[in-house]
Formats: structure tokens, sequence, C-alpha cells
């Protein structure tokens, strides 16, 4: 799942265009059929692909809305495929009653005020709409405290980010994975194990020289986690580490990656090392 899809009668337009910059601003990435889709696409296929690909609909509820065979065909699918919905009621229209349980913004008041009232109620209104997209996402908030300058919530989010299991925190935990905190780096290696993503596997390899033991650990089991061979090389140096996590962790991480050239190595660790977590 990968984006926000707007539907929306084209008379709401402007509306539209609020919002998506409103939601962009905020992380959030959006689908549109005015500019989403390629020239020579089949509107229908396009149109179908990304209801399947969105994480939540945001229905721009209005007269003409209602009215619109396709915003009630994209209610229709979001209601049978159990999407979150999010409304922006723009005017005051009865519910459908696929919508009735839906988490709502009201803006019908909008264009009857003027100045600070105005903006007093569109910032009111955005704020809500951002937390009620952020309830169908956890993830975006998570993402956004890994740029806290306090540290405990930097490693709460990396902690968080691993338990989400979404592949979109990959590329801001490999970014953590040389936070100045030590503690933020040993839970962004350990979110990126649980993540499995291919693209960390050269971060987690350099990781490997962190200058922290337990991150060196973390990383070590995060490879083995990944499940790719290209790491066997490093971990195996590992084994000699002076930490015994360390050599704990990596011969673990040479136990799932089936890395037969070092058995040898591993019975000698076993019978040799006075530690028992080896």
């Amino acid at each position: 799942m990968s984006h926000v899809y707007l539907s929306y009668a084209h008379s709401d337009k402007d509306y539209a265009d609020i919002i998506e910059a409103e939601l962009t601003e905020r992380g959030h990435s959006t689908w549109r059929d005015t500019s989403q889709i390629e020239n020579g696409s089949d509107w229908g296929d396009a149109i179908k692909a990304a209801l399947h690909d969105a994480y939540a609909i945001l229905v721009l509820l209005s007269f003409d809305a209602l009215q619109s065979e396709w915003v009630q065909n994209e209610i229709r699918f979001a209601h049978e495929h159990h999407v979150p919905i999010v409304i922006v009621q723009i005017e005051e229209c009865i519910l459908p009653p696929e919508l009735e349980n839906a988490p709502q913004v009201n803006l019908q008041r909008l264009r009857e005020l003027q100045g600070i009232e105005q903006l007093n109620l569109y910032r009111q209104s955005m704020s809500t709409l951002i937390n009620l997209m952020e309830e169908t996402r956890p993830v975006l908030r998570h993402l956004r405290a890994l740029a806290s300058p306090d540290d405990l919530i930097r490693e709460h989010a990396a902690q968080r980010l691993g338990e989400l299991g979404d592949p979109i925190a990959t590329q801001a935990l490999i970014r953590t994975l040389t936070d100045p905190d030590v503690d933020v780096r040993f839970a962004s290696a350990e979110a990126l194990g649980k993540l499995r993503s291919e693209s960390a596997l050269r971060p987690l390899i350099r990781t490997l020289a962190d200058d922290d033991p337990d991150v060196v650990a973390a990383a070590a089991a995060a490879l083995g986690e990944l499940g790719l061979p290209d790491a066997i090389s490093q971990l195996d140096e590992l084994l000699s580490h002076h930490d015994r996590f360390v050599r704990a962790a990596a011969a673990l991480a040479l136990g799932k990656l089936d890395a037969i050239n070092t058995v040898r190595t591993l019975i000698f660790l076993m019978r040799n090392d006075s530690i028992g977590d080896v």
C-alpha cells in the first residue's frame, strides 16, 4: 500500500488541490486521476490499480460527488475491500450507508467565513484531517519522530517502525544507522532486521564496523534475518571479535545463512569458547 487515493467530483477540484498539497507536505503520498495517469494508459485500469494500492481513500463529499458514478464506485470498492475511508465534507449531504461510520472533517462553513475566522477553521480542519490520516498509517508519525532532537523519541520511533513492519521506513532507518546516539543506532539495526529489505544489506555491513559492540551485534543479527549470502565473509570475521555477544550474533546469523564454509569455525567456537552464548 503506497498512497492516499483522492476521490472527488471534478467540480470540487480546487478543494482537491488544497488537500493534496497539505497531505503531501505532511509526508503522505497521494494519487488522483488528473495527475497520476500516464499518457496512453487505460483510464479504468489505472484507477483500479490505484485503488488496490491505496492505504486509505479520502472522499471529498459534495452533492456532485454523490452523483458521480466514479465516486460511488470508489466508495463501494473501499467498503468491499476494507480500505479505510476518511471524509472531507464540503457540503451538507446525506451520507450513504457505506460512509455512516467513516471519520470525517467538516469544511461546510469554510466558504461562509472570512478573514481570521476562515483561516482558523481551515487550520483546525487540516490538523484534524492529518491526525485522521495518521491513524490509517501510523508509520508516518514515527518516521517524523526519527528527526526529533530527543534521543529517546528517536529510539522509540525506530523500535516502533520495526514492529510495524512497513517497508516505507527502510531508507529512514538506514540513515539512522549513523545516528550520534548509540541506542538509536542499535534500535535502527534491529528494526531493519525485522523489515528484511535487501536495500539494507550494504548499510548493515558497514555498521559491523561501529565502535559499539551492541550495535555491531544488532547489525549482525539483522544480516541473518535478511537471508542474503553477501554478508557471509564479514560475519565470519566477527567470529573472532573480542565481544561475546558479537560472536554469538555472528554465529547465529551464519547459521541462518547456511554458511557451510564456516561450519568448522563454529564447531571450534562452541567447543572452545568459554562463553555460553556462543
